[in-house]
C-alpha cells in the first residue's frame, strides 16, 4: 500500500482538551493514498449504481478529486472506503490511464477513521448519511450555472477546460445560455425527455409552438435507430418546427397590425357563419370588391390566414347589399378545392423547410475532401455540361452566387464585379476541388423548387440520391421527391394523412446528458378596382372619391402569386395541431394596415 503520511493535525489548545472531539477530530487524519491500492468497504451502503458516469471520469482525471473521501483501517491491513466510492472509481479509473501511459500516478485525498477500525454499525451509519442526506442540483441550477461559465470564463482556453471538467463538449457549454432561457414547463419536459443542452437550446428555439419538444423527442427516437448515428430527423423536425414558428409570428403582427387599423379579425370560421371573402363577392352590376373598395362597408373585416396573410371578409353580404357568386354554399362546393390548396401549400412549406437542413449539410460537405462519388459528379457535371450547370449562368447574380458563398463561406459576394477572386486566391491547392463541388451544387439546388414534388423530377431524384449516398439523411418530404421520379407509390403527399403514432414516454428525472456535474459524489438518476357608379357606391358602402382612389389596382406577378400562397405544414405528429415558427432571433417586420389590405386584394385576385 501506497501512502503519503503528511496528515493535519488540529493545534494543541493551552488548556486540557475536552473529552468531546472537536469537528476536525471527527474527519479523522487527512492523508494521501495510490486509489488503486484501496478497497470498497464491507459496511458501505451503496451496492448499486456506484459507476462512475462520464461526467465524473471526465472531472477527476482533469482535475483530480477535489474533496476527500473517508476509509479506515480494516482487519486485513488494508483501507476501507465507506464515503465517496464513485470518485474513488474515477480516480482508480484516472490513476490506471495515467500509469499506463507512464505518467505520474494521481493519489486520493482522504481522512482516515482510525477510531472505527472495529466500529462497522458507525462506519455503515456515516455511509448511510452521505449517500441519503444530499440532494442533487435542479436542472435549472445545474444549466444556469453552466451559462455562467460561459460568460465569466476569462477566454476560450478557459472555457474549454470548464466544458472539458463538466464532460462536456465546447458547444454544449455555449448552449447552455440560451438553455437556460427555456420556460419552465419546456425545460421539465425537455429534461424529461432526457435532452441534452444542444437540444434543449434547439428547443427554446422553438418553445412557442404546442409539444415541440414531443416532436422534437418522436424525431430524436428516429434517429436512435439509425445505424448510422446521424441527427437528421432532429434536424429535419427543427426546421420545420421554425418555419410554424416564423409563421405564427407573421400571424400575430398581421393582428395586430389589423386591430390598429381598426378592422375587425375575425376568428376561425364556423359552419353557421355568414360571413363571406370578398373574392366570392360583387356589386350589383358584377363587378369584383377588393379590400380597399370595401373598407368603409359596416361588414368589413378580416381573417388571418396560416401563414400571416389577411384574407378580408364581409360579415354580412345580405345586409350590406352585396351578390354572392356561385352556388349558395360556396364552403361546401370549394371543399374539395380547399383541401387540393391545402396538400399544395403543405408540401411547399416541407421542401422550404428541408432545404435549410439540405444547405447546412451541402456546407459541410465542401469542407471534406472529396469522395470517388463526389469528384464523379463534378467531372460529369462540367465535361457533360449537365442541365443542372448549362443552366445556372442565366441565374441572377445574386441567387447564383448566393448559395456557392454560403457552401464556401466566402464573404458576401454582393455587388462585386468578380465575387469569388479573393476566395480563389486564399484557396490552397488540396482545397481548389471543394470549390468546384460548391459550383456544381449550387447549379443542382438552383434547379430543384418548391414544387419538384408535383412530377416526376429527375433532377431532383438524382441530386437527393447523390446527397443521400454521401450521409445526408432526406426528409419525408424529400424521399417522397425520389420515390415519385423512381415511379414508386407515394402517399406522403396528403398532408392530412396521419403517420404511425409514436408513445409517448413518461417524463423522468434524468438530467441532460450533457449538464455538468460536481466534482463529488452524486446518486445516479435514471412554433382588384373600378370606378363605380352611384348604384356600386351604395351597395359597398364607398363615397365616390374613395371609389375614384380605387382605380388602377396593381396586376400580380407570378412571383407575387407564390409569395401570395399560404403554406401550412405538413403534419409530423399524428393528433397535434400544427402553429407556425421562426429562427430564433429572427423578427418579422410589423406590417401597416394599408399594407396588409393591399396584400390581400392581391391574394382576392388571384
Amino acid at each position: 500500500m501506497s501512502k503519503t503520511t503528511t496528515t493535519t493535525q488540529p493545534a494543541e489548545a493551552s488548556e486540557p482538551a475536552a473529552e468531546q472531539p472537536t469537528a476536525l477530530a471527527q474527519l479523522g487524519r487527512l492523508t494521501e493514498f495510490d486509489p488503486r491500492t484501496l478497497v470498497v468497504d464491507p459496511r458501505n451502503a451503496r451496492k448499486e449504481g456506484a459507476k462512475p458516469d462520464a461526467a465524473l471520469l471526465a472531472s477527476v482525471s482533469r482535475i483530480g478529486v477535489q474533496e476527500p473521501i473517508s476509509v479506515r483501517p480494516l482487519p486485513d491491513g488494508s483501507y476501507g472506503v465507506f464515503k465517496g466510492q464513485r470518485r474513488w472509481l474515477a480516480a482508480v479509473d484516472a490513476a490506471e490511464k495515467a500509469a499506463k501511459k507512464g505518467k505520474p500516478v494521481p493519489s486520493i485525498p482522504a481522512f482516515v477513521r482510525d477510531d472505527l477500525i472495529d466500529a462497522d454499525s458507525e462506519a455503515l451509519l456515516l455511509s448511510l448519511v452521505e449517500n441519503t442526506q444530499r440532494r442533487r442540483m435542479t436542472d435549472r441550477d445545474t444549466i444556469s450555472g453552466a451559462a455562467q461559465l460561459e460568460l465569466l470564463g476569462t477566454n476560450e482556453v478557459g472555457r474549454r477546460r470548464a466544458a472539458a471538467v463538466l464532460g462536456m463538449s465546447r458547444d454544449s457549454l455555449k448552449a447552455a445560455k440560451q438553455a437556460a432561457e427555456l420556460k419552465p414547463e419546456q425545460l421539465k419536459e425537455g429534461t424529461g425527455y432526457a435532452f441534452d443542452l444542444m437540444e434543449l437550446a434547439d428547443l427554446q428555439s422553438v418553445e412557442d409552438i404546442p409539444r415541440a419538444a414531443y416532436r422534437l423527442y418522436a424525431a430524436k427516437k428516429k434517429d436512435a435507430q439509425d445505424a448510422k448515428q446521424r441527427r437528421g430527423n432532429w434536424q429535419h423536425e427543427l426546421s420545420q418546427l421554425r418555419e410554424e414558428q416564423a409563421a405564427q409570428r407573421r400571424r400575430k403582427a398581421a393582428t395586430q397590425a389589423l386591430t390598429e387599423a381598426g378592422v375587425k379579425v375575425l376568428p376561425h370560421r364556423s359552419y353557421d357563419d355568414t360571413d363571406r371573402r370578398l373574392s366570392d363577392l360583387s356589386t350589383g352590376l358584377g363587378k369584383r370588391i377588393t379590400a380597399k373598395a370595401h373598407a368603409t362597408c359596416g361588414g368589413h373585416a378580416a381573417r388571418v390566414d396560416d401563414d400571416g396573410e389577411p384574407v378580408f371578409y364581409c360579415t354580412d353580404p345580405e345586409r350590406y347589399r352585396h351578390k354572392i357568386d356561385g352556388v349558395p354554399d360556396a364552403a361546401e362546393a370549394d371543399a374539395q378545392a380547399k383541401k387540393e390548396r391545402a396538400r399544395v401549400i403543405a408540401n411547399n412549406k416541407a421542401a422550404r423547410a428541408a432545404r435549410k437542413v439540405r444547405k447546412e449539410f451541402i456546407t459541410g460537405l465542401c469542407r471534406k475532401a472529396l469522395s470517388e462519388a463526389a469528384w464523379a459528379l463534378v467531372l460529369d457535371a462540367i465535361l457533360h455540361n449537365a442541365d443542372p450547370v448549362r443552366r445556372f449562368p442565366n441565374k441572377s447574380d445574386d441567387n447564383r452566387n448566393r448559395d456557392i458563398a454560403a457552401f464556401t463561406k466566402a464573404a458576401d459576394p454582393k455587388g462585386k464585379a468578380e465575387p469569388f477572386a479573393e476566395l480563389i486566391k486564399k484557396t490552397g491547392k488540396a482545397r481548389r476541388p471543394n470549390l468546384l463541388l460548391a459550383y456544381v451544387a449550387a447549379a443542382y439546388e438552383a434547379e430543384v423548387s418548391d414544387r419538384a414534388w408535383e412530377s416526376r423530377d429527375e433532377t431532383a431524384r438524382a441530386w437527393l440520391t447523390f446527397l443521400a449516398g454521401e450521409g445526408y439523411q432526406l426528409s419525408d418530404h424529400e424521399a417522397a421527391i425520389v420515390a415519385k421520379a423512381e415511379g414508386k407509390p407515394v402517399t406522403e403527399f396528403d398532408a392530412e394523412e396521419p403517420t404511425q403514432p409514436i408513445e409517448e414516454p413518461e417524463p423522468t428525472d434524468e438530467q441532460p446528458q450533457d449538464e455538468p456535474q460536481e466534482n463529488e459524489e452524486q446518486p445516479e438518476e435514471s412554433e382588384e378596382g373600378h370606378e363605380e357608379s352611384e348604384e356600386e357606391q351604395a351597395e359597398t358602402g364607398q363615397p365616390e372619391a374613395e371609389a375614384a382612389e380605387s382605380e388602377e389596382e396593381p396586376q400580380e406577378g407570378p412571383e407575387e402569386a407564390d409569395s401570395a400562397e399560404a403554406e401550412p405544414e405538413a403534419d409530423t405528429v399524428p393528433d397535434e395541431p400544427q402553429e407556425a415558427a421562426q429562427e430564433p432571433g429572427e423578427a418579422p417586420d410589423e406590417p401597416q394596415a394599408d399594407q396588409a389590405e393591399n396584400a390581400a386584394e392581391e391574394s382576392a385576385q388571384e
